[in-house]
């Protein structure tokens, strides 16, 4: 039967993986092809997209990605043929799938997973293969795969289920779990469990809505287990001995409100000093915003310096017309279900207007030596003010869903295809322009602030006054100084 802690913490390292789809910083880090490096690339991401997201910060983001994966994983699981017991059960909401076994598969055998059909315009975007996105879909959407070795006894839960399918697959059992959580911004709507019954594995895959049930079915008739060595293995998640060694007991978040007077917290105009260990080394930098404006049109900006993500959300919700002005869009608010005995529920839709803020701002090397990379993905945050200090906006069980990324979406000076945020190189002394853009609710202008240059991740307890936080804040009014 389910064991609920395990099923706690299996959640926990879902909603961190489901995560790890709407975060790409990982992109500049370079990993050699030890196995040991690949199980050590997993574990760090898992930890580091868990820690870059506290319970109200990014909240809109955060919220749909949970609802999207929120979803139990494995423990252990079977060995020879016909030696094990499969239990699908569902119950509201919930899929539970319940597999046991008598002999245990020797955990020596190392396989490398091979998938011999891949739709057209799809490719691997992360070092370890395990992630598959259409090229026009970059990071979103796609396959995310996970490699189960099984032991005597595993439990998955999916949450959020509509139905589910069992199939058979080239001989092997395969589980298709339907996923709908009442949420149309879903980017991930089925889940599938595939048997390796004489590998002792189970692959378990995150399917994106930008793929269609023949071309799932296709895909997973292509996939393989091959036996190879340990270097050359597909990362492999053992549940009894790496989960429970490697994870900690989840600690509660708590977030330390940014002081008023904060020497954190600084104004449009002003010198930012910032201090950054980069490969090993210390970096010393000024960044600062020259100015700040706002825009009803992006007609006059360069159409390459716009990040793809963020044009095709407004297409999606139609907040673009055909002479790039921005049209206003319903932005939906959601009562957030917990996936087992409710789901999302819609509870009022808005029509906001939406704008473009466009920063001029500058970054000084004050160092002796030149930094050869700078990324340059400061995000946009929505505070409010209360008991004398700014805290993220959101009310707990509820999803805005705005089409607001948080993210950059133009950037100029920029890198090309996955390290679009590597502005190059900056010579000791140098000072280069950089402009920045974000599309913003109209009604958020007069509650945004900049966190810059936060690379590092937060466990447990975050201080926004902590000495590794930047905070600039570029509040506009409503109506002021629109183009």
């Amino acid at each position: 039967m389910t064991n609920s802690k395990n099923l706690n913490k299996m959640d926990e390292l879902a909603e961190k993986i489901a995560l790890d789809d709407f975060d790409k910083q990982n992109e500049q880090h370079k990993f050699s092809d030890t196995y040991t490096n690949k199980k050590k690339l997993f574990i760090e991401e898992i930890k580091m997209k868990s820690e870059q997201s506290q319970v109200k910060r990014k909240r809109n983001r955060l919220l749909i990605a949970a609802a999207c994966l929120l979803i139990g994983m494995p423990t252990t699981v079977f060995g020879a043929i016909k030696v094990y017991d499969m239990i699908v059960q569902k119950q509201n909401y919930e899929v539970n799938i319940s597999v046991t076994n008598k002999a245990t598969k020797n955990i020596d055998s190392w396989y490398k997973m091979k998938v011999s059909y891949l739709p057209e315009n799809m490719e691997a975007d992360d070092s370890l293969a395990m992630k598959y996105s259409f090229k026009d879909n970059y990071a979103n959407g796609g396959f995310s795969f996970i490699l189960w070795r099984l032991g005597k006894s595993s439990d998955f839960q999916t949450l959020y289920a509509n139905n589910y399918i069992e199939k058979d697959i080239n001989g092997r059992k395969a589980v298709i779990v339907n996923r709908d959580t009442g949420n149309k911004n879903v980017m991930f709507d089925r889940q599938v469990f595939l048997l390796f019954e004489e590998e002792g594995m189970m692959l378990q895959s995150y399917v994106g809505t930008d793929v269609s049930d023949e071309q799932l079915m296709k895909v997973l008739e292509g996939i393989s287990l091959e036996p190879t060595t340990e270097e050359k293995a597909t990362y492999t998640s053992d549940y009894d001995r790496a989960l429970f060694s490697e994870a900690t007991e989840p600690t509660e978040s708590r977030v330390i409100p940014l002081k008023k007077d904060s020497k954190q917290l600084f104004k449009v105009g002003q010198t930012v000093p910032v201090t950054l260990e980069m490969n090993g080394t210390e970096s010393k930098l000024e960044y600062g915003i020259e100015k700040v404006e706002v825009f009803d049109s992006i007609n006059d900006f360069k159409k390459g310096n716009f990040n793809e993500l963020g044009l095709g959300i407004l297409r999606e919700n139609k907040a673009l017309d055909q002479t790039n002005k921005l049209l206003p869009y319903k932005r939906d608010v959601y009562k957030v279900g917990n996936g087992k005995d409710s789901v999302d529920e819609l509870v009022e839709s808005q029509l906001v207007n939406l704008k473009f803020v466009y920063l001029t701002t500058t970054v000084k090397n004050n160092g002796k030596q030149a930094i050869e990379e700078i990324y340059m993905h400061p995000s946009l945050q929505v505070l409010e003010f209360e008991k004398n200090a700014w805290n993220y906006t959101g009310e707990n069980g509820i999803a805005e869903e705005s089409i607001m990324t948080h993210e950059v979406d133009y950037l100029e000076p920029h890198g090309n295809g996955k390290s679009f945020y590597n502005i190059g190189s900056i010579l000791p002394g140098q000072t280069v322009k950089v402009n920045l853009g974000y599309f913003v609710d109209e009604d958020k202008l007069d509650s945004i602030f900049l966190d810059v240059f936060h690379y590092s991740g937060v466990s447990g307890t975050e201080d926004m006054n902590a000495k590794d936080r930047w905070w600039i804040d570029i509040r506009h009014s409503k109506g002021d100084g629109n183009k």
